[in-house]
C-alpha cells in the first residue's frame, strides 16, 4: 500500500483532532475568565507537579488530592455544560490514529476511503436496503459472512448484467469497512491496466497494492482484455497469493464457471473453486441464486 495514502490517512485523522480541540478552546475561552476556575487549574497543575517530584525521589505522592482536585474541575465543567474532554470523532483513539502501536478502525476506515474515491466506488449501499425478497437470504448470507470470521477467503459472485452483482459488493464493502477492514475495490479492466504497466517498469507498487489490503473487491472479471504474459500470471500471484496470506478476495463477473476455465488456466480456476476455501454462487433473473457452498 503507498505510504502517501496512509500520510494522507493520518493527516485527515489529525485535522479532526486539531479541529476538536480547537473547538474545545474556543468553549473553555469563557471558563478561564472565571477567577475561581482559573485558581482551581493553577493548583491542581502544582500537585501534577509535586507528585511527580516526589516520585522522582521515591516520596509518596498526594494522589488523593490530586483526584479531588480533578474531579472539582469536571464538576465545575459539568456546571457550565462543558465536557471533561474535546469532542473526539473518534473515542477509542481520540483521533491519534493509533492505539497501542496498532491502527485504530477510523484510521483503516480513512485509507478505505481514500482508496474507495481512486476507485469509482466512491458511494457504497446497505444490506439493510436491500428491498428484494428474493435475495433476502443470499444477502443474510454475505451479510453474516463478513461480520464472522471465516476460512472462506475467496467469494465468486455470478450472474448476467443487471442482477445486482455490484449493488451485492458494495454492500460487503461498507459492512466490512464499518467493521474497520482496510478494503480496495477495484475493476478487473484497471487492474488489468496495472499489470500491464508493472510488465513495463517493474514497479511492485502496480502489484502490491492488491496483496496489501485486507480485503479485495474484483468486479466485472471477464471484461478486461486477455494481455499475453501478463494477464493470467500477475492474476493467478494476486489471488493465489491473497489465499495463501488468508486475505479475502471477493470477484464479481458475467462468466461462468465453466467460461472461467475455458478464459483462464487451470490454476486460477482451481484456486476459485477450491471448496474449502471459496463459495461460489450465482445470481440469475429467475430464482436469483444457487449456491455451491
Amino acid at each position: 500500500m503507498k505510504q502517501e495514502i496512509i500520510k494522507k490517512a493520518q493527516n485527515n485523522i489529525l485535522e479532526k483532532k486539531l479541529k476538536a480541540e480547537n473547538d474545545y478552546e474556543n468553549i473553555m475561552k469563557n471558563l478561564y475568565q472565571d477567577e475561581n476556575f482559573v485558581l482551581l487549574e493553577k493548583e491542581y497543575t502544582r500537585i501534577i507537579i509535586s507528585n511527580a517530584q516526589k516520585e522522582s525521589i521515591n516520596q509518596k505522592p498526594d494522589s488523593k488530592k490530586e483526584e479531588d482536585l480533578k474531579k472539582k474541575i469536571s464538576e465545575y465543567k459539568k456546571c457550565h455544560n462543558i465536557s471533561a474532554f474535546p469532542n473526539y470523532a473518534c473515542k477509542h483513539c481520540n483521533d491519534e490514529g493509533f492505539i497501542n502501536g496498532q491502527m485504530c478502525n477510523c484510521l483503516k476506515k480513512e485509507i478505505s476511503s481514500i482508496m474507495l474515491k481512486e476507485s469509482g466506488f466512491e458511494t457504497l449501499k446497505c444490506f439493510d436496503d436491500n428491498k428484494d425478497t428474493a435475495l433476502a437470504p443470499l444477502y443474510k448470507l454475505m451479510k453474516d459472512w463478513c461480520n464472522k470470521k471465516s476460512e472462506k477467503n475467496l467469494i465468486y459472485i455470478a450472474g448476467p448484467t443487471g442482477v445486482g452483482k455490484t449493488y451485492l459488493l458494495q454492500c460487503m464493502a461498507n459492512e466490512l469497512i464499518n467493521n474497520g477492514k482496510i478494503v480496495k475495490i477495484v475493476t478487473a479492466f484497471a487492474m488489468n491496466q496495472d499489470f500491464k504497466t508493472f510488465q513495463k517498469t517493474g514497479d511492485d507498487e502496480y502489484l502490491q497494492k492488491y496483496l496489501d489490503c485486507e480485503v479485495l473487491f474484483i468486479d466485472d472479471l471477464g471484461t478486461e482484455p486477455i494481455y499475453k504474459n501478463v494477464t493470467l500470471e500477475n492474476l493467478y500471484i494476486i489471488i493465489n497469493e491473497r489465499k495463501m496470506r488468508k486475505l479475502s478476495t471477493i470477484v464479481t463477473t458475467n462468466l461462468t464457471l465453466e467460461d472461467i476455465r475455458n478464459r483462464y488456466d487451470e490454476r486460477i480456476f482451481s484456486r476459485i473453486i477450491d471448496r474449502q476455501t471459496s463459495i461460489t454462487f450465482s445470481i440469475d433473473g429467475e430464482d436469483k441464486r444457487k449456491i455451491n457452498r
